[in-house]
């Protein structure tokens, strides 16, 4: 009755002719048709945020399980590019093998051929007794060593099919594993809809910042952070790389160019999958000169993530990442990240925040 009033003061005005029972009725009813049509509103958004939540866990285990195959598939294409070079070391020693035996063969057909072993002519017996000593040796140590070769060279086969059988075996269930990883990023995707269309004035500025900034320092310095605490930890627990790879540049240590390291480069397959390293808001995912595809998430007590060199994107400015959940790839043609982290206006050591 209430709603009903308000609704009729707001329609009529104060001073107006008393509505009809039938005007009446259809303000009631219009009424009723708006709470409803709120409800429906209400429980759709609360409907897509349960939605975007379970895409996310989603998001989080289908990467660890693509992460994990791609690490297996690189591991045993490894093996069968070793494998495959030790067969062509040791075909080629069996050909020179084969060399030596027809050189010792030709040695003795030589003697059997024309025999010096007149008793009366000791040089010559000496001399032809002490040749067809030698070359017999020789030939049975290069049988013995042929034989090892070709005893390795079929190891080698046997072991070459079954690391080919492992990485056929796993192909499916990459196959299978990323349509599912995919399949979930285009749903997130269509989340982020929404977003991206409210961030136009952000990114705009964000490129003015990246246009200015000198280094990743500076970028990362720009975007900001969350706020600082006395509680100076990164994450309640120790957490995975964003990318599966070799270390091969640490903090501290000395670049290429001479320069102390404020993080970790991270040699990658190529177009490897990159996810965020702990729970955060994405602040910038953009090109930056020099550094490729660049993404930033802001963590918890003013941690900065900086991510280098990826080919792809996944997220979006203002984005809420779950640690574990896809970013993006690498670049497929400078499969190394650099990775900085930091606290502030400050560089912290991976080595305190991440396993390896």
């Amino acid at each position: 009755m209430k709603y009903l009033l308000v609704a009729f003061v707001l329609v009529f005005g104060a001073g107006t002719a008393v509505a009809t029972p039938n005007e009446l009725a259809k303000i009631e009813s219009q009424i009723r048709q708006t709470e409803q049509r709120n409800k429906q509103l209400e429980q759709q958004v609360v409907t897509s945020e349960r939605d975007v939540a379970k895409t996310k866990k989603q998001l989080v285990s289908a990467a660890d399980k693509v992460s994990n195959l791609e690490e297996k598939r690189g591991k045993l294409t490894k093996n069968i590019e070793s494998l495959d070079a030790r067969h062509a070391e040791l075909t080629k020693e069996l050909s020179q093998n084969r060399e030596r035996i027809r050189n010792a063969a030709a040695g003795i057909a030589f003697i059997a051929r024309n025999p010096s072993f007149d008793t009366d002519d000791m040089h010559k017996y000496v001399l032809t007794s002490s040749l067809l000593s030698g070359i017999s040796d020789s030939f049975d140590k290069q049988i013995s060593v042929v034989a090892k070769k070709i005893a390795e060279l079929e190891e080698v086969r046997e072991l070459r099919a079954i690391e080919k059988e492992k990485l056929e075996r796993t192909a499916k269930i990459y196959t299978a594993e990323k349509n599912e990883l995919d399949k979930l990023l285009r749903r997130r995707s269509a989340h982020n809809e929404k977003l991206k269309n409210e961030q136009q004035t952000l990114q705009k500025k964000l490129r003015e910042l990246s246009a200015r900034a000198k280094n990743i320092s500076e970028l990362s310095a720009g975007v900001g952070s969350s706020e600082m605490s006395s509680d100076s930890r990164f994450s309640f627990r120790k957490l995975n790389l964003p990318v599966r790879g070799r270390v091969v540049v640490r903090f501290g240590e000395k670049t290429a160019l001479g320069l102390k390291s404020d993080g970790w480069r991270i040699h990658t397959s190529s177009e490897a999958l990159v996810t965020a390293p702990a729970d955060g808001i994405v602040k910038f995912a953009d090109s930056f000169k020099g550094f490729g595809r660049v993404v930033i998430i802001s963590h918890k007590n003013g941690y900065n993530t900086v991510m280098t060199n990826l080919g792809t994107l996944d997220v979006v400015v203002g984005q809420e990442v779950l640690a574990g959940e896809p970013v993006g790839r690498m670049n497929s043609t400078k499969s190394e990240m650099y990775l900085e982290v930091r606290r502030g206006d400050k560089a912290v050591d991976p080595a305190r925040l991440f396993k390896e």
